[in-house]
């Protein structure tokens, strides 16, 4: 036993120190979604390989999952020096500078990587599209608080950023009182014409405002009564809440259930808009709801909302800001349920679907 013991113990050792272990390794571990180890097992691998840009790659895509921003473009960076050629870094580093909201660095890095490519048109859409807000940006004026900027375009727009800007800065009092964590950065709103707003989401005409590193809010949306604006802009500040607490790995039924939840009069009304039967699909809810119709929308934003009620109503707010946290250091989403919920997650998925919970 012993002898047996020591042999697996080298074996081991062995892989720890084998960069082509490692790499498989932190392959294997994004594709099971466990985004910390993967970002161990990458960054090792690349420290023992330093000509190798698919080592650096791999860590920055484990980094920006885990909403390490700072870390992935270090990675990214890494990548591309070690091979300028390597399309699929440039292409992560410059969505990494857009969500930033750092245009012209996205637009210079696609550019560079458009002249290396060798299928240069299959980039110009991008980069037209990207072009094309910042002409729009360059226009814009902005107001600041502690807390948020907005960027607005015209000079008539400025009483409605600083409404937005207070309306903000209320719903960030009230919200991290509750949930007991501040963001670590300040917050970006880009208030647009409903124009703007659908050129530059692309989403679905149901979307009241959207969230993609910088809060998306149309003119028409924030000027309409002011319980409807609040109920708009807190549900976005959550989201960019719920990014900088818990990366980009949080399920998309957590994320959108507990921006609802923590909307100014709660989620009862929106939990209402699904029959108990519904929410049987509860299990099967999509890792984005971006696509959905109108009615699917409507359902899974009730279906997430009534789990995550139930879940704070159980365990308390304090568990699921725990498991966020858990997942922006990496950990993978069943172990970190289990252990901060106290439940498997396949077991309150049915529970919710049986109203029993």
């Amino acid at each position: 036993m012993t002898l047996l013991m020591t042999t697996f113990a080298g074996a081991r050792a062995r892989a720890a120190d084998d960069p082509i272990a490692l790499a498989r390794a932190g392959t294997a571990a994004i594709e099971a979604r466990r985004f910390g180890d993967a970002l161990a097992a990458f960054t090792k691998a690349a420290e023992m390989q330093p000509s190798d840009a698919s080592l650096c790659f791999g860590a920055g895509v484990a980094a920006f999952m885990l909403g390490k921003n700072e870390v992935a473009q270090a990675r990214f960076e890494c990548a591309l020096a070690r091979n300028p050629a390597f399309l699929p870094a440039a292409m992560w580093l410059a969505d990494l500078h857009y969500r930033a909201g750092r245009l012209a660095d996205a637009i210079s890095i696609y550019e560079t990587a458009q002249q290396r490519s060798p299928k240069p048109r299959d980039l110009q859409p991008q980069l037209d599209l990207w072009r094309k807000e910042l002409a729009l940006q360059s226009r814009f004026r902005d107001a600041h608080s502690e807390h948020f900027v907005v960027l607005f375009e015209a000079a008539a727009d400025e009483p409605l950023a600083a409404d937005v800007i207070t309306r903000l800065e209320t719903a960030y009092r009230r919200i991290v009182s509750t949930v007991g964590v501040t963001p670590s950065e300040r917050i970006t709103a880009v208030i647009y014409s409903r124009g703007q707003f659908n050129d530059i989401t692309r989403l679905a005409d149901w979307s009241a405002a959207a969230y993609d590193g910088r809060i998306h809010v149309p003119a028409d949306e924030a000027s309409r009564e002011p319980g409807e604006l609040d109920r708009i802009l807190s549900h976005e500040f959550v989201h960019a809440l719920v990014a900088q607490v818990g990366g980009r790995t949080v399920p998309a039924w957590i994320n959108e259930g507990l921006a609802t939840v923590l909307e100014p009069a709660g989620s009862g009304d929106v939990e209402a808009l699904a029959r108990p039967g519904d929410r049987r699909a509860f299990s099967r809810l999509p890792g984005s709801f971006v696509g959905l119709s109108r009615h699917d929308a409507e359902l899974a934003y009730a279906s997430s909302a009534h789990a995550v009620r139930r879940l704070i109503e159980r365990r308390g707010v304090e568990a699921l800001v725990a498991l966020l946290e858990d997942l922006g250091q990496g950990a993978p989403f069943g172990r970190a349920f289990q252990q901060r919920l106290a439940m498997r997650y396949e077991d309150f998925s049915a529970s919710v679907a049986r109203d029993s919970f």
